[in-house]
């Protein structure tokens, strides 16, 4: 007995998430915070990917413990008011204000030229603990 081909789903190759129409995307308004003001597209998700990836580009950095646990109680006692439900949220939105608020002094407002993987200075815990002293 042989069993029957397989149907075609009517989604297949469809893309939940991208429009199905083509045309420019609709412009981001800024909203205005204490501080920089942050646009609509950086506080909505902060969650810019790659074309096939899962999830975001991971990102280290060396921190004080103490500093840890400040920004943790940050997120926690303001998640309700100011929307941030995770730290790597929190961290990309106060990270891409501060590229915003440069970008805007030294280069015009236009994003400076991408920079790969190893292409500035590399520092470790020992640079890290100099810096915060």
């Amino acid at each position: 007995m042989t069993r029957p081909t397989a149907r075609k789903s009517s989604l297949a190759g469809t893309n939940p998430i991208a429009p199905a129409h083509a045309g420019p995307p609709p412009a981001t308004p800024t909203v205005q915070t204490e501080g920089p003001a942050v646009s609509a597209a950086t506080t909505a998700d902060s969650g810019r990917r790659s074309a096939g990836k899962k999830y975001p580009h991971k990102v280290s950095f060396y921190q004080d413990p103490q500093d840890t646990a400040r920004v943790r109680g940050a997120i926690l006692y303001t998640m309700t008011t100011e929307g941030n439900r995770n730290l790597w949220q929190f961290v990309n939105r106060a990270v891409m204000a501060e590229v915003e608020r440069l970008e805007a002094k030294y280069n015009d407002g236009r994003p400076f030229p991408s920079v790969g993987a190893r292409e500035i200075p590399q520092g470790g815990a020992a640079a890290a603990r100099e810096e915060h002293q």
